[in-house]
């Protein structure tokens, strides 16, 4: 073999390994209507440090380094798009229609509610941005963007916001742009204390910012990482118990985990089955009334078995409930998971905020920083 041919070879290699690891999304974004194009359109794939700006002629080119996060288009005054499964859209001309927001989330709010705007303040930040290091570190730069209000009929607080916020997290040393679509904080009557509380949840798109200087974070960021709902996606997913310091518990019991979940690889993803489900022992009681009119309980040899959470222990010290409320889910080579309310956490993982979440491709860096 000569030594062109090896060179054209060579080439042909590269080549092919850059089109798999850089795949590009492209188009046009326009106003739905006047099918003007809107140029300085932020593009971005949602959760990630990836982003680009439409040029005068509304045109984006992004890389996706394989990523088939969802591709999100946002313009002040129109509703922010979405695009999911991006990857099949790699080199094709992507035309993005932007509609005018119709709506000032203003006028939803009526009335002036029970609790002040700084009562509200204070507890949206607590759910939102979180109370750990990270979460205390957080700072919205446009506060007054957000609009709150508490609805009396199903004792709920409620926030959306005119644009997406500026978020700067001084712990993990992101800038982060959240485009809030929905939040709220269930109580089980009139009250803002956190003792009432029966649940509450936020959703939006995310695009991040690193603004670490000398690899400052990374010890932050890991330890952030570590024992999170993605890391403990990943452990189920690659079946790491025991390289990933995390254990299973049932009922107070360490269980195998080999018995509870199976793992599968399919199109790239990792398909988890929960094929058992966590079970406790319940005593059958009998009630027997004495002529004196005196109750008497015994326990029956029928006692039953009823479902339970699973228990998880990262180290020593991150303790976490788990509950699978689908028994199927699909986890990516960096942690995410479908469908993203299949598995629900309270403890460790549950306190867990938006001032914690890290970039959904984060486990590459780790990797990388493995290797180096």
């Amino acid at each position: 073999m000569d030594k062109t041919y090896k060179l054209i070879l060579l080439l042909v290699f590269i080549l092919s390994n850059t089109v798999m690891v850089a795949q590009v999304l492209e188009g046009t974004v326009v106003d739905s209507k006047t099918k003007e194009t809107l140029p300085g359109a932020t593009v971005y794939l949602d959760g990630t440090t990836i982003s680009t700006i439409t040029d005068p002629n509304g045109y984006f080119k992004i890389y996706t380094k394989n990523n088939n996060a969802s591709l999100v288009v946002s313009f002040v005054g129109y509703s922010t798009y979405r695009l999911d499964n991006t990857l099949q859209y790699a080199g094709k001309k992507l035309k993005v229609l932007l509609e005018e927001e119709s709506i000032h989330l203003d006028e939803v709010v009526v009335g002036r509610g029970p609790f002040s705007r700084k009562q509200m303040m204070k507890v949206f930040k607590e759910e939102f941005l979180g109370e750990s290091k990270a979460g205390r570190s957080c700072k919205i730069l446009n506060e007054n963007d957000i609009v709150l209000y508490y609805d009396v009929t199903n004792n709920t607080l409620n926030a959306t916001a005119r644009n997406p916020l500026k978020i700067v997290n001084k712990h993990l040393d992101y800038e982060v742009n959240f485009d809030l679509e929905d939040f709220k904080v269930f109580y089980t009557y009139k009250s803002l204390s956190k003792f009432n509380q029966s649940r509450s949840f936020f959703a939006g798109t995310t695009f991040y910012k690193d603004i670490s200087k000398n690899k400052r974070a990374d010890k932050k960021r890991k330890e952030a990482f570590y024992g999170s709902a993605t890391h403990f996606a990943l452990t189920v997913a690659n079946n790491a118990w025991q390289e990933n310091e995390t254990r299973l518990f049932v009922e107070g019991f360490q269980v195998n985990p080999n018995d509870y979940f199976q793992m599968k690889d399919t199109l790239g993803l990792k398909k988890v089955t929960l094929i058992k489900e966590p079970q406790k022992e319940v005593s059958s009681v009998k009630v027997q009334e004495n002529l004196n009119n005196t109750i008497r309980l015994s326990k029956t040899k029928n006692n039953k078995f009823v479902k339970t959470n699973f228990n998880i222990l990262y180290k020593k010290d991150k303790q976490s409930i788990v509950e699978f409320t689908d028994k199927v889910i699909y986890v990516d080579r960096n942690g995410n998971y479908s469908p993203i309310y299949g598995i629900l956490y309270g403890g460790y993982i549950g306190s867990l905020k938006a001032g914690d979440m890290l970039p959904v491709d984060y486990y590459e860096t780790i990797k990388e920083m493995q290797k180096e």
